[in-house]
């Protein structure tokens, strides 16, 4: 019989998890109001290092700092390696809702097996707020949370170095995801190693009314009792300094902003169970059904608990071993039903927003229903078993399928947003207005309430196109693995969704209109033609890099440290710094001076299309370098020159290659592999002379 319960069991769980994974998989777009924001940013983090990306390297800056907020982007990062990124995100999306009810049932399992049956909420809870607000790291996070409760519940009686090392680690992996798991992670295994020796301890003193060892004696036993915990606590104390060392950080940089949610909206929520309602109010209704099945199963806890007491005390066994009515009044399980009341407690203090982002109510609420659910004692007939997972898949079924609708319709107007044509150059910077846009739904018919499908949709268009994104929200905070470093910089794409319609004119003095749909358009900056005066008549045109004092060779247009691209014209794309080597004001033989860089430098011509063969010029002025250069070059999407040596001294050194230019614009980036103070690339110049006819 318990076999085929447990074959039950089992088919029951896949085929939730299978339907539960459909819309994942099912739909093209899962709607969530940060999601392309994370493929894109994991998508720069990926191609950072390429040198060819120099629109990404000059927009951004690697937060390369252990921060709590890494595991869903590292995840992502990997993953684009092998995957497209929508593949990748749905990989991550799995892991976010399948993890969720495991987490529960090893949670459950490990602590009390007779609401292992609860472990079905974790499909319910998965669909959450914050998933759909596209919170990977967070949702990740409760997984860690429960597996890393219910490890160390099985193995507290016994702890060996091996467990806590186990422990240690499932601590960080929270950590690196998400700090308010963590913390409360932490919290929690400070509690309940008290409570559960505690409780232990006192039932060993006061559990029992005769007993042969004197009080003295009992209280010394409570109190070795109570060591294994003291030391467990005591190596907690790396994590303690880490919880409050991050604490210390948020509260001097975001503490002061926080903000405070008044009574009435934390009621609403509360009661609304808002944490499972995201775009639509309609999965209000299933929240409060989802109350009323945790009151009743809290007052059968209770008529359970009251029916086990005055049978212990109508039984004649309480005679017999002498124990106290209170030790089965008080169990361990009720440190549950206090956790849960802790958190509740949290959830109407805190404040809102002002640490590691905000939404910090949101996160606990979630918290208070799962941490509560080996409280229940509801098993009194499997009858009963079955009717609370009946209820259970039935609330589940319910909110997916509202979901699904939802989906179904915000995938029609996803593939609308995103059907916008003409972005095709690589390596650019893209703008949008404005930057994180909520409107209506044509498809819903309604403006979505909680949750923001079209926030950062054009991250999408972004991704895999070396396109440094203006509006990037990640890029200004300190708790993701992207800051800007140069924000100020000229667009060449502007998508503009349709709150901003009437307000482009001056918009289109400088950009053209390319393409359009019911949701935005996108428009591209204009190009001014190559300039043919430049090249004076001739087949050649010859540029010398040199600093303000030089003296510029007869025939070569002089280029500077800060001679910046002129649309149609020459000059530097990037504005990292550049400095000049040592020259005299004399200097009469052109090349002898240069320009060196420490961080790549990108320099655009604007040419007529054809073929064209380039001579680049590079020294290394006797005094200026204490070790030989080391010179790579990118042109377009060519690399001509790869890890050339330039001895010091005055010797020039040549180097020839041929390019096609298809786009009137020949864009070289110019950078050093070299490593240490000394790393730097010195470029003294080069001509370009055209192959037509």
């Amino acid at each position: 019989m318990k076999a085929r319960q447990l074959s039950i069991g089992y088919i029951t769980v896949f085929v939730m998890l299978v339907l539960h994974l459909l819309p994942v998989w099912g739909f093209k777009y899962f709607p969530t109001q940060d999601g392309a924001s994370h493929i894109y940013n994991s998508y720069v983090v990926k191609e950072y290092h390429k040198h060819e990306n120099y629109r990404l390297r000059e927009v951004y800056d690697l937060n390369a700092t252990i921060f709590p907020n890494w595991t869903s982007h590292a995840l992502l990062v990997v993953l684009l390696y092998v995957f497209p990124p929508l593949v990748c995100e749905k990989i991550v999306l799995t892991l976010c809702i399948g993890l969720l009810p495991f987490s529960l049932f090893y949670f459950l399992n490990g602590i009390a097996k007779r609401n292992v049956v609860f472990g079905l909420l974790g499909f319910l809870f998965a669909y959450n707020y914050l998933l759909h607000m596209g919170f990977y790291n967070f949702v990740l996070s409760m997984s860690l949370f429960f597996f890393a409760m219910g490890y160390w519940w099985k193995v507290k009686d016994e702890l060996r170095l091996s467990n806590i090392v186990v422990i240690y680690i499932l601590l960080l992996a929270t950590y690196l995801t998400h700090y308010h798991s963590y913390a409360l992670l932490v919290m929690s295994l400070t509690f309940f190693a008290l409570f559960s020796s505690g409780y232990d301890a006192l039932r060993g003193v006061w559990g029992y009314r005769e007993t042969s060892e004197p009080l003295r004696s009992r209280l010394k036993d409570g109190v070795i009792a109570l060591k294994p915990t003291l030391t467990f606590l005591g190596a907690l104390v790396p994590a303690y300094f880490i919880l409050f060392s991050y604490y210390f950080y948020l509260s001097n940089t975001h503490g002061g902003d926080s903000e405070h949610k008044g009574f009435e909206w934390l009621n609403d929520y509360f009661f609304g169970m808002k944490s499972l309602v995201s775009f639509r109010d309609d999965h209000v209704l299933i929240g409060r059904v989802l109350l009323v099945f945790f009151a009743v199963a809290f007052v059968l806890t209770v008529v359970n608990r009251v029916r086990q007491y005055h049978r212990f005390r109508e039984s004649e066994e309480w005679k017999e071993t002498g124990e106290r009515f209170w030790t089965r009044a008080v169990t361990q399980m009720d440190g549950f039903l206090i956790m849960s009341v802790l958190i509740t407690a949290m959830f109407f203090i805190v404040p809102w927003s002002g640490y590691s982002g905000g939404w910090i109510n949101d996160r606990f609420h979630l918290y208070i229903f799962l941490v509560l659910l080996p409280f229940f004692a509801v098993n009194l007939h499997r009858h009963v078993n079955y009717a609370v997972a009946g209820v259970i898949i039935a609330l589940s079924l319910w909110h997916l399928g509202y979901n699904v609708h939802t989906y179904t319709l915000l995938n029609r107007d996803i593939t609308t947003a995103l059907s916008l044509v003409g972005m095709t150059e690589e390596d650019t910077i893209l703008t949008s207005e404005p930057g994180e846009w909520g409107g209506f739904s044509d498809s819903l018919g309604f403006e979505p309430k909680y949750v923001e499908p079209f926030g950062h949709l054009e991250c999408l268009l972004a991704t895999n196109k070396g396109i440094g994104y203006l509006d990037n929200y990640e890029a200004n905070t300190d708790h993701f693995p992207l800051q800007y470093k140069e924000k100020e910089l000229s667009a060449d794409y502007a998508i503009i969704w349709r709150t901003e319609y009437d307000d482009v004119a001056g918009l289109e003095e400088e950009y053209e209109l390319i393409d359009s749909n019911d949701y935005n358009r996108l428009y591209r900056r204009k190009r001014t033609p190559p300039d043919l005066q430049m090249w004076s008549g001739g087949t050649v045109v010859s540029f010398d890099m040199q600093p303000k004092d030089g003296q510029t060779a007869s025939g070569y247009i002089p280029v500077y440290v800060d001679t910046t691209y002129t649309d149609g014209k020459y000059g530097w794309l990037t504005v990292s710094a550049r400095e000049d080597s040592q020259s005299e004001s004399e200097v009469s033989q052109p090349y002898e001076d240069s320009i060196l860089g420490k961080e790549d430098g990108v320099f655009r011509i604007a040419l007529p299309n054809g073929t064209y063969e380039v001579t680049c010029y590079f020294s290394a002025d006797e005094g200026d370098e204490p070790e030989p250069l080391e010179i790579n070059l990118i042109a377009n999407d060519e690399k001509p020159i790869q890890r050339l040596q330039i001895p010091i001294g005055n010797e020039m050194i040549e180097r020839r290659y041929t390019i096609m230019i298809t786009n009137e614009l020949l864009t070289q980036v110019i950078y050093t592999r070299g490593k240490g103070k000394h790393k730097r690339w010195g470029w003294s110049g080069f001509s370009i002379r055209s192959m037509a006819n």
